[in-house]
């Protein structure tokens, strides 16, 4: 599990999980969920998901919109571009 935030000043947060964490022990599975829920809340609101699946011809970006996000498909353009290069950069960072 690895989180990212994407420069001071700026609201929201970025994250990213593997599948690899449902096999862990309940108690310890339940705990990392708890810590990766507590640290979510504490850099505010989610604006979207931003997904991207690579595969060997190409790549296939989404950007979609739980119910607690504060954007959505009325949200103009550019502030979902802006969305979209902030998972770009945090991605950049990722190691």
């Amino acid at each position: 599990m690895g989180e990212s935030t994407s420069g001071e000043g700026q609201s929201g947060w970025i994250s990213w999980t593997g599948d690899s964490w449902v096999d862990l022990q309940p108690e310890t599975r339940q705990r990392a969920r708890r810590t990766m829920i507590d640290r979510h809340r504490a850099r505010g609101p989610l604006q979207a998901v931003v997904q991207v699946h690579v595969y060997a011809d190409g790549t296939l970006p989404q950007i979609s919109f739980t119910p607690d996000c504060t954007l959505g498909v009325e949200t103009d353009r550019e502030t979902l571009a802006g969305v979209v290069a902030r998972a770009r950069d945090a991605l950049a960072d990722w190691r």
